[in-house]
């Protein structure tokens, strides 16, 4: 099990350090998740074929864009709301709410949101989607419920700087759990809906687990003295109103080619290209295990320093999330052929797909932290980007999909998140004072670029491997040692002592 990394909390102030033992314990489970991931993945080719998980895909995709308006930005717009008010470990007659109870308010709210989002859902599937399709989503809507919830819990513990929740429910309960649960489905003959009984078996494990960690570090959790609070209610809706719409759109534009090659070329393809999609994720899991804990510090340097005074803070922490994305594009480019092909037959038709994508996630992951700012100070910003992003991602991938199919799509995505990331930089230098941050992004870049281009000439997968990661390596040490720059991160607001303290 992951190091809960509280007690670094209570002894250092530097941000930096809090952030990376986060990381660190994150980066644990992330080799946990993905070997469940690659389970799941090679039950739901080889058991369920190619059509039947096609449908599970869209459907899948189509409950996590409702789940990012299910769960109000709480994710995100929770911190604040929490900051504003003391913990209460004490004083069990103060006038004054115990944090915990925003927590609930909110559960509340989202629980409320989710069901009717789900109900709307399903009616939908039924009426407007193919039967498959409708099949999977009737029977997945109730979990865009047990998914918002999940988001909000997690977002609770690591505000009480409580990482290891999100560690084990995300990197090994859920991902485990679904794949057991779609083995169990299978053998008792569940058919088609047993990809879907594993997605309830995965996403109730890990909320389960989750509450805990909440029931055990917030005080004063009796909920027998709960009363919903109107101004808690409406401080939740208040934030969650653009951050909301800017998250569904940040939702869509991260799957819209995913229904795109599901309406345009039917569940086959879209079960290979969402298989590709899939074996992507551990890159943009190296991103997601540094938010645990850089989310709620980037608010907290955003409120103290504003947005030019948070830049240093960013930069660094996008050259540290680069250096360590880039090499597992490198090993996606040199065993992504046999990894496709090991998957299941007509998969390895996905290989140039998984290699854009991958680049698409690196591109979108490491430099999008810089849309935090937009989060915290002009919502509507981020949300005019997103929009613009979307509406050419679109048009790019009706113009590919329909010639170049799953590999078309693939470049759609990755000319979309090119020109959001041209826009952001743009938008932060001219808006916000915010520098370009060259310097720190160059070397991973060309490092990159130089060892995956060794890699393509080596003989076999093996070879391509060790001399591709093993040049990267070589370069990122010179490049380091010749500019004397460091992966450490630096430039967030310290803790006062008292408050690292309190987590």
């Amino acid at each position: 099990m992951a190091r809960d990394t509280s007690r670094t909390m209570s002894v250092a102030r530097d941000p930096g350090r809090i952030i990376m033992s986060g990381a660190k314990a994150n980066a644990a489970g992330l080799l946990l998740r993905l070997a469940g991931r690659l389970i799941f993945l090679f039950v739901a080719a080889r058991l369920y074929g190619v059509h039947l998980y096609g449908a599970f895909v869209v459907a899948a995709a189509l409950i996590e864009l409702a789940v990012s308006i299910g769960s109000l930005a709480t994710k995100n717009t929770l911190f604040p709301l929490l900051d504003r008010v003391p913990l209460l470990d004490r004083a069990a007659d103060s006038p004054n709410r115990p944090a915990v109870h925003i927590v609930v308010d909110a559960a509340l709210l989202v629980t409320l949101a989710s069901l009717l989002l789900a109900a709307a859902m399903a009616a939908g599937a039924l009426l407007f989607a193919p039967p498959d399709i409708a099949a999977a989503l009737v029977l997945l809507a109730p979990m865009i419920a047990g998914q918002a919830l999940l988001d909000l819990f997690l977002a609770a513990s690591r505000w009480r700087g409580k990482v290891r929740y999100e560690v084990v429910s995300r990197s090994l309960i859920e991902p485990w759990f679904l794949a057991a649960g779609a083995i169990v489905a299978f053998q008792l003959g569940l058919g088609a809906s047993g990809l879907a009984a594993g997605y309830w078996c995965g996403t109730l494990a890990a909320l389960v687990y989750a509450a805990t960690g909440v029931a055990r570090h917030y005080p004063n959790i009796d909920l027998r003295r709960y009363r919903p609070d109107r101004p808690s209610l409406q401080a939740i809706l208040r934030a969650a109103g653009t951050n909301s719409a800017n998250d569904f759109l940040n939702a869509l534009y991260m799957r819209v080619d995913l229904y795109l090659v599901g309406l345009l070329l039917g569940p086959g393809p879209t079960g290979v290209y969402g298989m590709a999609r899939q074996v992507t994720t551990p890159i943009r899991q190296v991103r997601q295990s540094f938010d645990g804990l850089l989310v709620p510090a980037v608010a907290k340097t955003i409120g103290r320093n504003g947005a030019a005074g948070t830049a240093e803070a960013l930069a660094s922490a996008a050259r540290l999330i680069l250096v360590i994305q880039l090499p597992l594009l490198i090993a996606m480019l040199a065993i992504g052929w046999p990894l496709m092909t090991w998957l299941g037959p007509g998969f390895e038709a996905g290989y140039w797909a998984l290699v854009i994508l991958g680049c698409a996630e690196v591109l979108q992951s490491a430099l999008g932290i810089g849309d935090l700012i937009f989060v915290y100070l002009k919502p509507r910003v981020g949300l005019t980007l997103t929009l613009i992003s979307i509406a050419a991602g679109i048009i790019t991938a009706l113009l590919l999909i329909p010639r170049f199919g799953i590999t078309g799509a693939a470049f759609a995505l990755l000319a979309a998140y090119a020109l959001r990331s041209v826009l952001r930089f743009a938008v932060l230098h001219s808006r916000f004072g915010v520098p370009v941050p060259h310097a720190h992004l160059a070397g991973p870049l060309l490092a990159a670029i130089a060892a995956a281009g060794v890699a393509l000439a080596m003989p076999s997968p093996a070879l391509a491997v060790a001399v591709g990661l093993g040049l990267y390596a070589a370069l990122i040490a010179v490049w380091l040692k010749v500019t004397g720059q460091s992966l450490t991160l630096h430039g967030f607001v310290e803790e006062p002592a008292a408050e690292a303290a309190s987590g």
